[in-house]
Formats: C-alpha cells, sequence, structure tokens
C-alpha cells in the first residue's frame, strides 16, 4: 500500500452569530444558528473524465465511501477563528 498525505485550507466568511466550540464528541465544530454543529472534513470528489471542464460530483455509493473512510488511517482537523 501506497500513503497518500493531503493538505486542505479552506478559509470561509462566516456570519459574526457562529461560534467555534469544542463538540463533546472531541471534535471542534461550528456551531449555528439553526441549533446545529458543523465539523469540516474532507469530502471526495469523482468525476468519469480526464479532461478541462468534467464535471465533479460527490455522489458516489454508499459503500464506496464506506471505503475510503476505512482507508483513512489519521485525519486532523483544526479550526482557529480570526477577527478583523
Amino acid at each position: 500500500m501506497k500513503k497518500l498525505l493531503v493538505t486542505i485550507q479552506v478559509e470561509l466568511d462566516i456570519p459574526d452569530t457562529w461560534d467555534l466550540v469544542d463538540h463533546p464528541d472531541q471534535v471542534q465544530a461550528i456551531k449555528m444558528d439553526n441549533g446545529q454543529y458543523m465539523h469540516m472534513s474532507f469530502l471526495p470528489m469523482l468525476t468519469s473524465d480526464f479532461k478541462a471542464g468534467a464535471e465533479w460530483s460527490s455522489e458516489c455509493p454508499d459503500e464506496f465511501t464506506e471505503e475510503v473512510l476505512d482507508m483513512v488511517a489519521d485525519e486532523e482537523v483544526l479550526m482557529k477563528l480570526e477577527t478583523n
């Protein structure tokens, strides 16, 4: 097996009312206005086209998603709020 390291950095402009919290599941989460909590993680995107302008989708069979998730040996998510 090969090891693939993926680094993803996402910068979001979020409402001032959202807040970063430590969820009891031991993950950082964003507390949103509707009472829900959002954890940021990766989402596999797939296409069959190997050309510019290909259409990408996160839709795939549940079995494939589970297979990909089983391949994840480690995941580190660090979120921080920056104020102007």
